[in-house]
């Protein structure tokens, strides 16, 4: 009777891992932004960047999130972005702690625009203006 050997089977499941790893990426979901949001011209204290692939205009994949920290954001700290058209939601805070809210309150309602984003990494910069409705 035939045995399999110990180091047999432990070659075969890294290769079925890497098999299934390189299955489930897309070479378009390596994309990585790094950039500014700004409100009224002054950097977004804190805040939360969303992005969901817009999948009404054929955009399918996984989303990302982004902290805001000081007016910037880098998805590199998370999974990377597929380009393509996505819905952006982008929620600004003053930065000053209050009770158990530790981003402090809202500057606006959050902000959510269909954009186009680049197919490869770079800076994308986001620009929120009054002509949003101040929250209440």
């Amino acid at each position: 009777m035939n045995q399999v050997r110990p180091i047999s089977i432990a070659v075969a499941v890294s290769l079925l891992f890497c098999l299934a790893a390189a299955g489930c990426s897309s070479g378009d979901s390596n994309v990585h932004l790094t950039g500014h949001v700004t409100y009224d011209g002054q950097p977004v204290p804190r805040g939360t960047i969303t992005f969901s692939p817009d999948t009404r205009q054929g955009n399918a994949g996984h989303g990302s999130k982004a902290i805001i920290t000081n007016g910037t954001y880098t998805t590199r700290e998370s999974f990377g972005l597929v380009g393509g058209p996505h819905v952006i939601r982008i929620e600004g805070f003053d930065g000053i702690a209050h009770g158990d809210n530790l981003d402090g309150r809202l500057l606006f309602r959050p902000h959510e625009e269909s954009y186009d984003l680049p197919m490869e990494s770079g800076e994308y910069d986001f620009e929120i203006s009054t002509r949003e409705t101040k929250p209440r």
